[in-house]
């Protein structure tokens, strides 16, 4: 058998003096409101650190989508920059082209500078409002006239080359 100890040999000693009374009714009643209110506390403690975990996360996860939009918007312009820049290039080359057999006609040059003009200034509205917005679709519509001036100084092109060609052939 093990030895025992000091402490459980005086309980053993003591058990039927202690068993014998029993504490007052009040103590009882002390005891269970406070066990009444600490499972409350409990249970407030609980919601309260899951209101400051779900807080945490929140923000994390907010300056996470903040920062993913940040770095996809400014990969946006610059790939915008990159084609605009390729655009009004090609643009500005057939521009001088296109002045150049234009001098010949100056009621046509006056009619093809008009159409142009008026893709411009809608550019010129549409950069305006992506520098505000920063709006996808209006990026799409910035590029989408950026290629309708291209076709347009394409199909003048086309048509002085044509003119050029009937002019030949009637001279001949």
């Amino acid at each position: 058998m093990m030895k025992r100890d000091r402490f459980e040999e005086f309980i053993i000693e003591k058990r039927s003096a202690l068993d014998s009374q029993t504490p007052p009714e009040s103590s009882w009643s002390a005891i269970e409101q406070r066990l009444a209110g600490s499972a409350k506390t409990s249970y407030l403690r609980y919601w309260q650190a899951a209101a400051v975990l779900f807080f945490v996360v929140s923000i994390g996860l907010l300056i996470k989508s903040y920062q993913v939009d940040e770095y996809t918007g400014s990969s946006l312009v610059q790939e915008f920059t990159t084609t605009e820049e390729y655009y009004i290039n090609v643009i500005e080359d057939q521009q001088g082209l296109l002045t150049t057999y234009l001098q010949e006609y100056p009621d046509l040059a006056k009619d093809f500078k008009g159409d142009l003009e008026d893709l411009s200034l809608n550019y010129k509205n549409l950069k305006a409002d992506f520098e505000v917005t920063g709006d996808t679709q209006v990026l799409n519509a910035l590029i989408q006239n950026l290629q309708l001036q291209q076709d347009l100084l394409n199909n003048q092109l086309k048509v002085i080359i044509l003119i050029e060609k009937e002019n030949e052939n009637v001279s001949i």
